[in-house]
Formats: structure tokens, C-alpha cells, sequence
């Protein structure tokens, strides 16, 4: 889900929940036939974030050979990522004691020594690697990293001596089901209507922040947009805290609270008690308190924030909400753990009886909680990051692993893959159980990250089906309310939501709020109406995801063909929901100038073609985001009927050698992807050896004997209930399968896939009822003007513009001109192992054409690049690039928001907080 701002997993939903650890099936299996299969499997689970899974892996493979120096490696960079770190280093120098110039130890040394804050090892070692593999990205980051290391720490400021005030402050506090501020006319009810920010700037990683500018311009306009409120996920520079104290201070009647998080990654091994892991999320709790009062001086650390902090915006500071989506694997394996510590009793939380899990969190919230009043008699509210996968509930619909094989074993099905996703039922969190005691008066609270369209349960149970909010149908309202219902008396803020505007979809949903796939005017519409449910359902505010887009953020569906996946932040992935949420879209700054296909036909005239014929020319060009195709038949006699476009991504060799159904003249190139555009469709079709996803039936020939209607009536009229139907939807007893080895392979069938991926799996009922397979054609391009359309033909012209997004070629990273290239063999559907792996480098790619005229016959476009001009086959380069060019544009979504939080905005609400008053106790009374 969206919204982490310092992990390498934002929001993907990829990983296996269940079935690893110590007493697994994996860890007590006899020796695997294939031990590189094994050593890529912990890779795959590696990068999506299951460290302690592909450990496993790892640990198997080396109890087979010891001698195995990818396992060690393996190991070790699971040891760094768990921050055992003196484990790590043993093992990347017992490979390099037999291999002295093995570039993945070298790396992780050069890793271990960055995390140290040794940064002269950090530049020695990389430089070591780059002499060894000059295109190493994982050195040239860190040595990146080290230039931009400050020289030596800022002093300490001079502040004035710290007065603790004689009784403890609050500026804000919880009462029943909402928050309320103190204010000149005493306690008054406040509803957070918030954003989120994440600062990342095309090309940058979460931990490079912008400067003072930059914030001072984000602050009034989230302002101007009526927001109250803005959230951060962890400490910012000091730039951000003096601006948001210099627009509170003065433009009182318009200031923005603030709720401030404490990031942290989880723990090693998923114990929450281990000691080292503990002691540094408390002292971060630390130092967001110190910032916030400010009062810290914060030495360089890699990937935080430093330096002096003097703006003291605690009194604008309306609540904390710590730590991140817990990951429910983490949360089952901590809660075995620690089967006995059942129960917390703290000075400002209680917790009579719960899980582990729902103990240590009241032992954490009680740390900031006592650091904040100990050191400054202050306090404010408090939760920690929920969703709902972990939700109290229990859901009929959701099968958790575990019992999904159960069921699908016993209806005699063979399974060979496990769901690729979270359990979302297999834990929970309970903030209700947690009492704040009398000397807690800012009081407690819980805080939700909850979209529409995700988990399942939320558009599958019938009773979610039958809701109905104020302003139509909604199964999101029906969540909402049984949320609502289960933290009856204490204030619930929805921290996290809201709809992309990405052309790819990641997940469907009943009421057209999918996972991406939106318009920029659909998107404002839904969020609008999301931003009202939560009010009607009784939160106490909610906060959108998000300001800005993000191009580094990760999603499910795309994120193994990003490769490699630290460098995904330099171009924009239109397929990739992930990235384009915000409130301000971050376009590629480098396409061509105009903003309709009419005003860009000037620059169009000045690019050479890839192609002519009579009258007509074909042209391309690149930016962050898109391959840029224009087809320009002005000069011609007459229009064609259709124009078809061959992609020679890889190898010219291989790849198709003839059109698709074997149409026209046979090709003297082969093709990976061809592009059929008529008046009415522009679709993508691709060879099949290079299709990234294959579907196929998840069952031979078995017919289950009980089953629920599917999601959703698909028809040639479109969806019932669906506002925005997606092109080329398509449900059925479907599994998603990875289609590599991704070698193309030379052939003349004129057999092409369609593009179609799954975007909601199979499923189970804990009752064994079954529901379909849902996904779409993402090959079939939208039609219309940017930003939403991929597509225009201007008839009275015979002018076609066609904006491909990189993903679509199966370009992994434009930045490089890097295209996937996998040998790695297929095996049970099991997905690549994502980021660095099964790419190449291509110099170019080779463009074909072709029309279908008005007599019906087909004429091939000539290259204008070449000696041979019968061949008809162009060579496409573009320029590469490490720093992208991007422009920043408010989208539709800032204005609907503006109306939306004006019609909400309470009259009696004033935002400015009242100076504290000598003498009041509670910083403020009834």
C-alpha cells in the first residue's frame, strides 16, 4: 500500500505471508536438484522484502554445499538488511578470501562500511567495483551518496535555555469520536482534512529532500487548497520545519497542523524485542519529539534527514501516528514469539489483555508519550499505522493461505504456486483495547491506511455489495462503517487513501475505483467522493495520498520488469499505479513542446523520420516516460485504413517475421511487438515468447461443486455497477503465470498475445465458494489528449500521434536503454527475480511500418535512415541519461479538494492554536 516513505517496498502486495521459517516445508526439504533455482527464488523473495523467506533459501542451499559463495552472499545481505552486521561482514569476507574480486561481496562490504558511516571505505571499495564492472549501479549510488555527504556536522545553535512549563500541555486532544483544539474560545471540535507528503523529486531516492523553496511553495499551496492538515512519515530537513512555523506564524487564520510519524523497518527475525532494533525506533521517537520542539542537532546519518533544528512548531503539532504498515507475516511470527506478553500497564497506556503484537505497540506509543512530557511537560495525541489487512475483523472471504491450499487440495486441484500476496486475515490489531489512563489527557486514538479497492474482502463480501452511502452505491462506505462500529468511542482517522491516475491498473474494483487506470477528472471525482464517505461514515478526518507523484514508489504488477529497480526513480512508469497519486503530477519535462497534438505539429516538423513513403513519414522520439511515434500523411493522396508498427526490441534475428494473421509482405526484421492503430483502436500485440504474463486455466477439466456469481456480469454493454470499465476486461477461471524464459525466437506464424494481465486472483470463501479471475488488455491503448489519452488521429489532417509507455515494450530501464532479456527458466509459473535481473543493454531498437490502404492493399513505409532502403527497417536510439528532466503540474484534483474540504469546513473550527496561558493545567480547559 502507498505511503512508506523510507522502504524499499512502498505498497506492493507480492510476497508469500505464510509457510517460512526455521520449521517450514523449505527449511526441512531435502537438497533441491536445481540449487540455482533455489539461489534465485531467495533473490526474488529477497527483493520483495521477505528477508527472513529468502534466508531460507539461502541457509537451504548452503546446508547442501558449503562451498556455495552465491549463498553466502545471499546470506549476507540478508544479515545486512537485518543489521547483523558482524554476521554480514564474516560472510562477504569468506568469499573474498577465495575470490578477491567477486563484485556482490565487494558491494555488500561497500554497503556495510556506508551504514557504519565509514564513508572513505564506502569510496574505496566502490571504486574497487567499478574498475571491476563499470556499469555498476549499486556502487555508482554509493558513490553518489558519499559526494553528497556533508564535510563535517553543523555546530550546535545557540537556542535559548529550555523552560519546562509546571504543568503539562496539550494544544490538541481526543474527546469521544473526534479531535478537538484549544483555541481562544476554548476546546473546539477539528476534523483533519490532510495530505500526505512524501517529498521524493523525480530521480531522487525518499531520503533526498528538496530545499527551502520548495516547501515554503508546498505549504501555501496546500493551504490555498483548504487543507488543515499535512502528515509526514518520518524527519524532514530543518527547511521544511521552518517553513511550515513561518506560514503558521503568519497566516494563523490558514495554518496547517501537522502529524508527524517515526519510520522504522521491521526488526530482525520479526522480534520487536530485540534490543538493538528497539532501542533505535525509541530513539528516533526521541529525536521527532527533539525536532519538533526544536531542539535537535542531528548528525548526518545515511539515508535521514540532518541538521540544526530551531523552528519549535509542537504547538501546530496535532498528533503522532508511528511506525508503518506492519506486515502481517511479521506480526503472526512476533505474536508465536512471544506468546505470553499478553498485557500492558504503563503510566499514560493500559492494555488489560491482546496479542503480543497489540502489547508492544502500547509500549511503544507509551515511549514517545513519557520522552515528550519528561523532557518538555508536553503532550498530543498518539497512534500507530494501521490497515486493513490487519483489521480486527474477521472476514468470511478472505482464506488465508493455508486454508486456501486446504480448499483448493480438496476440490482436486493440483497447486503448484502459492498466492503471491499477503495473508490479510491471518492477524489483527486492536487500538481499541488500549485505555489512556488520567495522565494521558491528549488522548488515544487509531489511524487507518484504507483504499477501495484493496483487500479483496472489501469488494467481495455481499454485505459490502449492498451498501449505500450518502451519495450512491459503495462497498468502501460499508468497510468504512463496520470500521466505525468496531472503535465506537475513540476517534478514527483514515491516514492513508484515495485513487491513482496511472494509465496501468494494478486491481479492480466494483464501483470503477480501481487501482489506477483513471483519468485526471475521474480521479478528482473519486477522491472527492472517498474524502466524503469518511466523513458520513464518522471518522474523525481524513489525510489523501498523496502531494506529489513519486517516481521511485514500487507496485505489484509492474515492479519485476523494472529492472534494474534502484534506478526506477530516474523515468516515469505510466503503467505503475504506485507513482501517481499526487496532488501534483511530475511529468518528463523532456517530450515534445505543445500541449495538443495541433500546437506539437511545429516540432514534429523538425524531427528527422524513421520512415517515408508517398506523401507520408513516420517519426519517433523518447522522454522519461514514453516512446513518441507520429505518423504524417498531410502530403499524401489519400488516408489509410490502418497503420501497423513493428518493435524489434532485442535481437533482429529473432522475433516475428511476419505481420500479425500473416497480413501483408513477410518482415526482413523480426518483431517482438506490433501496434495496429485504425480510427478506433490503437492495440499493442506482442510475440508470445516475450509476452511478460501467460494465462491459463488454474484447473484441468474440474468442476467444483459449489460457487458465487463472479465479481462482476462482464457483457458487451459493459459492467453493471462499474462507472469506468476497462478496456478489454475479462474474468474466468484464470491464473497468472511468468512467462520466461523471455528469449524471443525466431519464427513466420504471425501469432501474436494480447496484452492481457490479471489484476484480482481467483479466490476462496472460508465456505469453499469460488470467485473468478478478474484483469484487462492494458495493450489496449486509451484514446484522446494527454495527460489520460496514449492516442489521436486527426482525420482532417491524417496526423496520428501514439505515446507509448516504456513498460509496454518490455523496456525495463529507458534511462539505459536496458530491455528485458531472461534466460531464466521457467519453472511453476514462478515470477523473475525483479531488479537486476534478465536485462539488457541495446544500443537501439528497429522500427517497421506499414498501412492497409482504401483498395485494400497493404504498402510498406520505407526507412529514411538507411543505404538499403528495401529493407524497411529503421534503427531508433535515444539519448540516456542519470538525471531526468520534470516538470511539476497541479492536477484536477487540487480544485475538487478545495470545494470539497470548503463544503466540509466546520465554521465554528479556527485552526490557529492559542499561546499557552500560566497557570492552566491542562493547557486549556472546558
Amino acid at each position: 500500500m502507498p505511503g512508506r516513505a523510507l522502504v524499499v517496498w512502498v505498497g506492493a502486495l507480492l510476497v508469500t505471508g505464510a509457510g517460512f521459517g526455521p520449521g517450514s516445508l523449505w527449511a526441512q526439504q531435502t537438497c533441491a536438484s536445481d540449487q540455482d533455482e533455489v539461489i534465485v527464488r531467495g533473490w526474488s523473495l529477497y527483493r520483495a522484502g521477505e528477508i527472513d523467506a529468502a534466508q531460507v533459501r539461502f541457509e537451504q542451499v548452503l546446508g547442501c554445499d558449503p562451498t556455495s559463495a552465491a549463498a553466502r552472499v545471499g546470506l549476507g545481505y540478508a544479515a545486512l538488511r537485518l543489521t547483523r552486521h558482524t554476521e554480514a561482514q564474516r560472510l562477504f569476507q569468506s568469499v573474498l578470501e577465495e575470490t578477491p574480486e567477486h563484485v556482490d561481496a565487494l558491494v555488500g562490504l561497500a554497503w556495510l562500511a556506508w551504514r557504519g558511516g565509514d564513508t572513505s571505505s564506502t569510496r574505496t571499495i566502490s571504486r574497487q567495483v567499478l574498475q571491476l564492472d563499470p556499469g555498476n549501479s549499486e556502487a555508482r549510488e554509493l558513490m553518489a551518496r558519499v559526494q553528497a555527504v556533508p564535510q563535517q556536522v553543523r555546530p550546535q545553535v545557540e537556542r535559548p535555555a529550555l523552560i519546562r512549563p509546571d504543568t503539562v500541555e496539550y494544544p490538541a486532544r481526543t474527546h469521544g469520536d473526534r479531535f478537538e483544539i484549544r483555541t481562544p474560545e476554548g476546546w473546539t471540535p477539528f476534523y483533519l482534512n490532510g495530505v500526505n507528503l512524501g517529498a521524493a523529486l523525480p530521480g531522487k531516492h525518499p531520503s533526498q529532500f528538496p530545499d527551502s523553496a520548495t516547501y515554503a511553495a508546498w505549504i501555501s499551496e496546500m493551504a490555498a487548497m483548504g487543507a488543515n492538515t499535512v502528515r509526514l512519515y518520518t524527519i524532514h530537513p530543518p527547511e521544511f520545519y521552518r517553513a511550515l512555523y513561518q506560514h503558521n506564524a503568519t497566516q494563523p487564520e490558514r495554518a496547517l497542523w501537522l502529524v508527524h510519524g517515526v519510520w522504522t523497518e521491521l526488526p530482525p527475525r520479526h522480534n520487536y524485542f530485540d534490543p538493538r532494533w528497539q532501542d533505535e525506533f525509541f530513539a528516533e521517537m526521541r529525536r521527532v519529539v527533539d525536532v519538533l520542539h526544536g531542539r535537535a542537532d542531528l548528525a548526518h546519518r545515511p539515508g535521514h534527514a540532518s541538521g540544526s533544528y530551531t523552528a519549535d512548531v509542537s504547538n501546530w503539532t496535532l498528533a503522532f501516528i508511528i511506525g508503518r504498515e506492519w506486515e502481517p507475516y511479521s506480526v503472526e511470527a512476533f505474536n508465536r514469539r512471544h506468546p505470553g506478553f499478553t498485557a500492558w500497564r504503563g503510566r499514560y497506556l493500559r492494555l488489560r489483555a491482546g496479542t503480543p503484537m497489540d502489547a508492544w505497540l502500547a509500549k511503544a506509543c507509551e515511549e514517545i508519550i513519557a520522552y515528550e512530557v519528561a523532557t518538555y511537560s508536553a503532550q498530543r495525541p498518539v497512534a500507530y499505522t494501521n490497515w486493513p489487512t490487519l483489521d480486527p475483523m474477521r472476514h468470511p472471504t478472505e482464506t488465508t493461505v493455508p486454508e486456501e491450499m486446504r480448499i483448493r487440495t480438496a476440490l482436486g486441484e493440483r497447486v503448484e504456486v502459492e498466492p503471491r500476496e499477503y495473508d490479510n486475515d491471518v492477524a489483527s490489531l486492536s487500538a481499541f483495547l488500549v485505555e489512556a489512563t488520567a495522565e494521558f489527557p491528549a488522548g488515544y486514538f487509531t489511524s487507518y491506511h484504507a483504499y477501495p479497492y484493496y483487500p479483496d474482502f472489501m469488494l467481495l463480501d455481499p454485505e459490502y455489495g449492498k451498501s449505500t452511502s450518502p451519495f450512491g452505491a459503495s462497498n468502501y462506505y460499508g468497510y468504512l462503517q463496520d470500521l466505525k462500529r468496531l472503535h465506537a468511542g475513540m476517534p478514527v482517522v483514515i491516514a492513508e487513501y484515495g485513487v491513482p491516475a496511472s494509465v496501468g491498473i494494478a486491481h479492480l474494483q466494483p464501483q470503477g475505483w480501481h487501482h489506477g487506470g483513471h483519468t485526471e477528472a475521474a480521479m478528482a471525482e473519486v477522491d472527492a467522493r472517498l474524502t466524503r464517505e469518511i466523513a458520513a461514515a464518522g471518522m474523525a478526518g481524513g489525510i489523501l495520498f498523496a502531494w506529489i507523484d513519486e517516481w521511485f514508489k514500487k507496485n505489484w504488477i509492474v515492479v519485476d520488469f523494472e529492472i534494474p529497480l534502484d534506478r526506477n526513480r530516474l523515468w516515469l512508469n505510466r503503467l505503475d499505479a504506485e507513482q501517481q497519486y499526487g496532488v501534483f503530477a511530475m511529468e518528463p519535462g523532456s517530450g515534445p513542446d505543445g500541449e495538443t497534438v495541433q500546437e506539437r505539429l511545429a516540432y514534429w516538423d523538425a524531427v528527422p523520420p524513421t520512415h517515408v513513403g508517398a506523401g507520408v513519414s513516420l517519426k519517433a522520439v523518447a522522454d522519461e516516460a514514453y516512446l513518441w511515434l507520429q505518423y504524417d500523411g498531410r502530403a499524401a493522396s489519400s488516408s489509410p485504413r490502418e497503420l501497423m508498427i513493428g518493435f524489434d526490441v532485442v535481437e533482429p534475428s529473432a522475433g516475428d517475421f511476419r505481420w500479425p494473421d500473416r497480413q501483408g509482405p513477410p518482415l526482413s526484421v523480426g518483431v517482438e511487438f506490433v501496434l495496429r492503430v485504425t480510427r478506433t483502436e490503437a492495440r499493442l500485440l506482442v510475440d508470445p515468447p516475450y509476452n511478460p504474463f501467460r494465462l491459463q486455466p488454474v484447473r484441468d477439466a474440474i468442476d467444483y461443486p459449489t460457487r458465487t456469481p463472479p465479481l462482476w456480469s462482464v457483457n458487451t454493454n459493459g459492467v453493471p455497477g462499474v462507472s469506468s470499465p476497462p478496456q478489454g476486461l475479462f474474468t474466468g477461471r484464470l491464473e497468472q503465470r511468468y512467462a520466461h524464459p523471455y528469449v524471443p525466437e525466431a519464427n513466420s506464424d504471425g501469432r501474436y498475445d494480447s496484452l492481457r494481465v490479471i489484476t484480482n486472483r481467483p479466490r476462496f470463501t472460508r465456505g469453499s465458494d469460488e470467485y473468478l479471475a478478474f484483469g484487462y488488455d492494458r495493450g489496449i491503448l486509451p484514446n484522446g489528449p494527454l495527460p489520460d489519452g496514449l492516442w489521436e488521429w486527426l482525420p482532417a489532417q491524417d496526423v496520428v500521434e501514439i505515446r507509448i509507455p516504456w513498460g509496454l515494450l518490455n523496456v525495463t530501464d529507458p534511462s539505459q536503454r536496458r530491455v528485458l532479456y531472461d534466460t531464466y527458466p521457467a519453472h511453476r509459473g514462478q515470477r523473475p527475480p525483479p531488479g537486476g535481473y534478465g536485462a539488457v543493454k541495446v544500443p537501439d531498437i528497429g522500427l517497421v511500418a506499414i498501412t492497409s490502404e482504401i483498395d485494400g492493399s497493404w504498402r510498406s513505409l520505407s526507412s529514411a535512415r538507411t543505404t538499403q532502403p528495401s529493407d524497411g527497417v529503421a534503427r531508433f536510439s535515444w539519448p540516456i541519461w542519470e538525471v531526468p528532466q520534470w516538470r511539476a503540474r497541479r492536477r484536477p484534483v487540487f480544485e475538487a479538494m478545495r470545494r470539497t474540504f470548503d463544503d466540509m469546513r466546520p465554521a465554528v473550527v479556527q485552526t490557529a492554536p492559542v499561546e499557552r496561558r500560566a497557570g492552566d493545567a491542562a493547557g486549556g480547559g472546558e
